[in-house]
């Protein structure tokens, strides 16, 4: 069905639209630092996408998509880069107001910045397969820069978002690699998946988070100083 992508972008985006305008996450209220970080994010991975298409990485089947495309890439593809860190955004909102304890063991900011670390070393190994190799090289930067820009209590909660995001993912990117929406060209992956979804999918789904997530919060802490700076008597809540 042409309209098959189409529909996994309206439905991965409904449920968190429909509820930012509840009172207590009130995420509606914080679309002004979304957006930007939003945009930032989807400039990265479109670019990302259209080589990674151009050359043959993976390609989109005619068959689930409208047609109407932009440089290449499907008008889905674009909406992806909207809806899905939209809602992982929103949980991230969700679990900073439900999940006041720490519940991730003190050392978790040294294992990611180790295993970030590895991943950059390793990524040359896998020169030869482009998937692999930018995943593990690109997500290794990002998070160990994130590493050292975000503090532990948030990077925990970063990574409690990612994990409840993955529950999701197993549908909305099941369908997709299953049907299959996109197809990958195997010889370019480790040919690794998790039921139909490539396991370089799941890296790639972090990085995403984690780019959109710190920027976010970039933005945020921006506000939060320009506001303090200009009513230094106002007590700033940011959370």
């Amino acid at each position: 069905m042409k309209f098959t992508y189409l529909l996994l972008n309206l439905f991965t985006i409904s449920i968190p639209l429909l509820r930012s305008f509840e009172h207590r996450i009130y995420f509606y209220g914080k679309w002004k630092h979304f957006i930007p970080a939003n945009i930032i994010t989807a400039i990265f991975f479109l670019v990302w996408d259209y080589f990674k298409t151009k050359h043959g990485i993976w390609y989109f089947n005619e068959d689930y998509i409208i047609g109407l495309k932009f440089f290449g890439l499907p008008l889905e593809e674009y909406l992806f880069f909207f809806t899905v860190p939209y809602a992982c955004t929103f949980i991230y909102e969700a679990v900073l107001l439900f999940l006041k304890k720490r519940i991730l063991p003190a050392f978790v900011l040294s294992l990611v910045k180790y295993v970030s670390v590895l991943s950059v070393v390793l990524s040359p190994f896998f020169f030869d397969k482009a998937y692999t190799f930018s995943v593990l090289f690109i997500g290794g930067l990002a998070f160990l820069f994130t590493s050292y820009s975000m503090n532990q209590e948030r990077m925990e909660k970063f990574l409690i978002t990612y994990l409840i995001s993955i529950i999701p993912m197993l549908f909305v990117n099941g369908v997709l690699t299953a049907l299959p929406v996109v197809i990958y060209n195997d010889t370019q992956n480790l040919g690794i998946r998790v039921g139909t979804i490539p396991v370089e999918d799941f890296l790639y789904s972090a990085i995403l988070l984690l780019m959109n997530i710190g920027l976010y919060e970039w933005q945020r802490s921006k506000h939060f100083r320009y506001t303090l700076s200009n009513n230094p008597s106002h007590q700033v809540v940011s959370h």
